[in-house]
């Protein structure tokens, strides 16, 4: 999926001046703590010390990325990260408005969660990216446990936001990033798309053995 609500020139800005001061609550209302620390953490899949590393730009609003998730993924991590070959990182790239905020959700669940969450945002994607979005992410929230209250502070939570649209920036700026899903292998083999066939190929290349069948 190319293109994006968030243009080149907002990105370029947001990269230049991103504001690292948190939203405040209103007068008298005590928010839920986000722990911005844990919700920017990687989000790491298989062995820190494989050879092969793959980082995988996607928007959790783009159906490409849902496809690769739901259909091609599963693939990949039996054959190579569960084997101890690939160590996977995601990598926000939002895309738009609903994509940010799923992003966000996804971020802020923290922990294990944010591996089922980003999960189960992808598997519902044709129900919740609609124009009602924003409930219909707090919605999925509330199965995972996070409240409307803990939703809200997540939302506003101007740090967290920042890095995630940095993200996209930084993939912009060094890696040429355009599109969603995006692949890097070791920082030098780049697959465009949701291409099953060409990440294997990639990682084998880049020395990771295949699971015998």
């Amino acid at each position: 999926m190319s293109g994006s609500d968030f243009s080149r020139r907002q990105l370029l800005a947001a990269g230049a001046a991103l504001s690292l001061a948190p939203a405040l609550p209103a007068l008298g209302q005590a928010a839920p703590a986000i722990d911005v620390a844990a919700a920017t953490a990687d989000i790491v899949y298989g062995d820190p010390k494989a050879k092969v590393t793959v980082v995988e730009y996607a928007s959790l609003a783009c159906s490409h990325c849902a496809h690769f998730e739901k259909e091609m993924f599963p693939t990949f991590k039996k054959e190579f990260i569960d084997t101890g070959e690939v160590r996977l990182i995601f990598r926000d790239y939002p895309l738009n408005e609903p994509g940010l905020r799923a992003h966000m959700l996804m971020r802020c669940a923290g922990g294990a969660k944010t591996q089922a969450l980003k999960t189960a945002i992808f598997n519902s994607q044709a129900t919740w990216l609609n124009q009602n979005f924003l409930a219909n992410l707090a919605n999925i929230g509330k199965l995972a446990g996070v409240s409307q209250a803990q939703f809200d502070a997540c939302m506003a939570t101007k740090p967290l936001e920042d890095f995630i649209i940095k993200s996209q920036y930084t993939a912009q700026q060094e890696h040429q990033v355009n599109s969603t899903p995006t692949f890097i292998v070791n920082g030098e083999y780049v697959i465009a798309g949701a291409y099953l066939d060409q990440l294997t190929d990639a990682v084998v290349k880049a020395g990771a053995k295949r699971k015998a069948s």
